[in-house]
C-alpha cells in the first residue's frame, strides 16, 4: 500500500514536473558553477525519485535508466573532452528521452518537460546574471591585467633619455649606436648623417625607437 502511495504521488503531474525542475536546475548548475557536488547531488536525487515513481507504477525499466545516465556521461564529458556542443546535444537528447520513455502517457511527460525546461531557463539565466563571477568561463579568461603599474612592460621604459646628451660610438646613417650614461642604445637620427665620435642629444623617444641629432655646444 505504501508503494503504490508514493507511486502515485511522485508519478503525479505536478510532483513530476517539480522534480523535473529541480534535477534539470540542480545538473545544469553543478556543471556551470561547481558547487562542490551539492547541485549535482540534488539534480541526481530529483531525477532519481522520478523514475521511482514510474518505476513502482511498472512502467519504468533499466532501459529507460540507461538512457538517462548515458545522457548524464556525455554532459560529464563535454566538460572533459570539449567537441563544440555535439556531446550536450546528445547527451541532453539521452536525458530527455530516457525521462519521457519511463513515463506512462509520453505525451503528458513531453508537456511536463517542455513546462520544466521553461522554468529552468529562467532559473538558470537568474543564477548566471547573479552569480556570473564565480561561473566556469570564468577559468578561460585571463583576469590579469598587465599593467606598467604593475610593474609589466612590453619594452624598456627609455624616456628618461629625453635631453640627455651622448658619443656616437659608430656612423648613424641613420641608425648606429650611442654611448649616452655609460650605456650602449640603439638609436636613430631624423634623417641626417652623424659621424662617429660626434656629441649627440636624445630629443625623442618612442617605445624603443631614440631619436637624436647632433648636440651643437
Amino acid at each position: 500500500m505504501f508503494a503504490e502511495n508514493l507511486s502515485a504521488f511522485l508519478t503525479h503531474p505536478i510532483t513530476a514536473t517539480v522534480l523535473l525542475i529541480v534535477g534539470i536546475v540542480g545538473i545544469a548548475l553543478e556543471l556551470l558553477f561547481f558547487s562542490s557536488g551539492l547541485l549535482a547531488l540534488a539534480g541526481v536525487v530529483s531525477f532519481g525519485l522520478y523514475f521511482l515513481g514510474f518505476y513502482l507504477a511498472g512502467f519504468a525499466g533499466f532501459g529507460d535508466l540507461a538512457i538517462f545516465g548515458i545522457g548524464l556521461l556525455l554532459l560529464i564529458l563535454e566538460l572533459v573532452i570539449p567537441s563544440f556542443g555535439i556531446l550536450s546535444v546528445l547527451g541532453a537528447i539521452c536525458l530527455f528521452g530516457g525521462v519521457i520513455m519511463a513515463s506512462s502517457d509520453p505525451k503528458e511527460a513531453a508537456v511536463m518537460l517542455g513546462v520544466a525546461l521553461l522554468i529552468a531557463i529562467v532559473a538558470i539565466s537568474y543564477a548566471i546574471r547573479t552569480f556570473k563571477h564565480r561561473g566556469v568561463w570564468n577559468r578561460f579568461i585571463l583576469k590579469e591585467q598587465l599593467s606598467t603599474d604593475k610593474g609589466y612592460t612590453s619594452s624598456p621604459d627609455r624616456s628618461y633619455l629625453i635631453g640627455m646628451t651622448g658619443e656616437a660610438i659608430t656612423p648613424l646613417r641613420p641608425a648606429g649606436t650611442a654611448l649616452i650614461n655609460d650605456e650602449r642604445v640603439d638609436v636613430v637620427t631624423d634623417g641626417s648623417f652623424i659621424q662617429n665620435a660626434k656629441l649627440i642629444i636624445v630629443v625623442q623617444v618612442e617605445g624603443v625607437r631614440v631619436v637624436v641629432k647632433e648636440y651643437e655646444q
